[in-house]
């Protein structure tokens, strides 16, 4: 089986918060969860660390920073709804204080006006149709609420996985084969001393053949 270098992967995380939230159906609280997921250069999701349960605050916030210490994510989305943003905010600090600009926490507002089980269904099943999902094999809960859904007790989780993938992470357009070749055939002019004005003349010659350049 094929190796997938750690280094080689995108990081990204998101922590939400279930602040005041209540599980479907239950008399009881949303657990908190915090994901981190990798993703490559194919769009494909590897995901590396995956918690939900129930913390006070003060504990919530001390995992929060341990993993921003453990995994340094390029961005760390908190959720920000309602009074969850006060929440952030100490966290944010807190990590600017710990790890300076390492640290790339950012607020994520979750649209209200959505059914959450549909922003998770469209979200997560293109990535899991199109075999771009991976979970470790200790992640029963994570595969557990993905076959479960949406009847299943619990969907944390999976509303963290499907936030840190399309509110987190930037937009990424999946490259053709012959986009990523012609990535390295101007990587290679401009290693090779080729001047700029050049290389974008060869690249307008590229597109004017394939029919992809607009004036």
């Amino acid at each position: 089986m094929a190796q997938i270098p750690l280094d080689s992967l995108e990081y990204y995380a998101y922590a939400d918060l279930a602040a005041g939230k209540e599980a479907r159906g239950k008399k009881r609280r949303a657990r908190q969860a915090i994901v981190v997921g990798g993703r490559d250069w194919l769009l494909r999701w590897y995901w590396l660390y995956i918690w939900a349960g129930r913390l006070t605050a003060s504990d919530f916030k001390d995992k929060i920073l341990s993993v921003q210490n453990d995994y340094t994510p390029r961005r760390f989305g908190l959720e920000a709804n309602g009074m969850q943003v006060l929440f952030g905010s100490m966290v944010r600090d807190e990590a600017r204080e710990l790890y300076g600009d390492t640290a790339k926490f950012l607020a994520i507002y979750q649209p209200t006006n959505v059914d959450k089980n549909y922003r998770i269904r469209t979200g997560i099943e293109p990535v899991i149709l199109q075999g771009r999902m991976f979970l470790q094999g200790t992640e029963l809960e994570a595969l557990s609420e993905l076959r479960g859904f949406p009847t299943a007790a619990t969907k944390d989780i999976i509303d963290a996985m499907e936030s840190c993938m399309n509110r987190v992470a930037p937009k990424r357009v999946l490259k053709s084969a012959e986009d990523r070749e012609l990535d390295d055939y101007a990587k290679y002019l401009r290693a090779s001393g080729v001047k700029g004005s050049d290389i974008e003349k060869e690249m307008m010659r590229f597109h004017a053949q394939r029919g992809t350049y607009l004036n």
